[in-house]
């Protein structure tokens, strides 16, 4: 799987980019998007930042908000259907660094 996720950091006033990266799994694994975004921070880049909550992957309270392939979701309960993912924050909210947002 091809996951493109964007990146930027507020407090130093950087602009933003993307990283890719190419992790082991495909659109017939059945997992979601945290699932991947859990897979790269552990095996490639821990200085990741998105919202990971100890009670997550219940659907329940949208911190994990961000927008798969240009559309709002929630990375806990959405499945990565596609060989390409692209990660971008919410569009509504301030970038506190890479897909966290001001709630």
């Amino acid at each position: 799987m091809h996951v493109e996720i964007y990146r930027q950091d507020d407090e130093n006033n950087s602009v933003g980019h993307y990283d890719i990266f190419v992790v082991p799994y495909t659109d017939e694994d059945k997992v979601t998007v945290m699932d991947v975004l859990d897979y790269i921070s552990l095996h490639y880049d821990g200085s990741l930042a998105y919202y990971k909550h100890s009670v997550c992957d219940h659907g329940i309270c949208g911190r994990c908000g961000l927008r798969v392939n240009g559309k709002a979701a929630m990375a806990c309960t959405t499945i990565a259907e596609t060989a390409h993912l692209r990660l971008d924050p919410l569009r509504s909210k301030d970038v506190v660094r890479d897909l966290v947002v001001v709630p």
